[in-house]
């Protein structure tokens, strides 16, 4: 009887609950819903300072475009270096790109001396003589300054024009006289030299 009531006043022992076992996926669970942490700030980028870039003899860099260039470059963070051979490039091209148009208009210049001289209606043994009627039109007009921009522009060679001066001297000539049809052929000028009194470049 003891043990019958001993047994039934006693409670029931609980049964331990199991402790789940980690599974990959729980794992994954976990650490995704971890806080993250807070990336650390990026330092901000140093602007690189700029002394006088090195030019050419001669050369020159128009002010505002050399302040467009080395914004480039600082917002490109280039070091004085490597801006300095952006310059150097830049200005190498342009002295090319320069010498290229200076030696085609010496070509052209040639190219029309040439024409002329050999123009059957003003050229050959009738150079002399024509240039100097073409030069008497230009005094004739006394326009200030014509000489000097025929000369500087190369347009005094184009042989169209030179027709023009040398069509318009005879016109104003009185006694219609050819100065230098029987006189010795002077040393060879181009026709803006004889005509212009002038030294252009394209001659030299």
């Amino acid at each position: 009887m003891t043990d019958a009531t001993t047994e039934a006043v006693l409670p029931p022992t609980p049964t331990p609950t199991p402790t789940p076992t980690p599974t990959p996926a729980m794992a994954e669970a976990s650490v995704l819903a971890a806080p993250e942490a807070p990336a650390p700030e990026a330092a901000a980028p140093e602007v690189p300072a700029y002394g006088e870039f090195k030019l050419p003899d001669g050369a020159t860099v128009d002010g505002e475009q050399l302040e467009q260039a080395t914004a480039l470059f600082k917002e490109a963070g280039l070091p004085q270096e490597q801006a300095q051979k952006f310059i150097d490039l830049a200005l190498s091209r342009e002295q090319a790109a320069a010498t290229r148009g200076v030696q085609a208009f010496v070509d052209l210049q040639t190219k029309w001396v040439s024409e002329i001289k050999a123009d059957p209606e003003i050229g050959g043994t009738r150079f002399e003589a024509s240039m100097a009627q073409a030069s008497r039109a230009i005094d004739r007009l006394g326009v200030p300054g014509l000489r000097e921009a025929l000369n500087l522009t190369g347009a005094g060679n184009n042989p169209a024009i030179v027709k023009a001066f040398v069509r318009l001297g005879q016109m104003v000539s009185e006694d219609r006289f050819m100065p230098g049809r029987n006189a010795a052929p002077a040393a060879s000028r181009s026709p803006a030299e004889t005509i212009y009194d002038g030294n252009p470049k394209q001659s030299q």
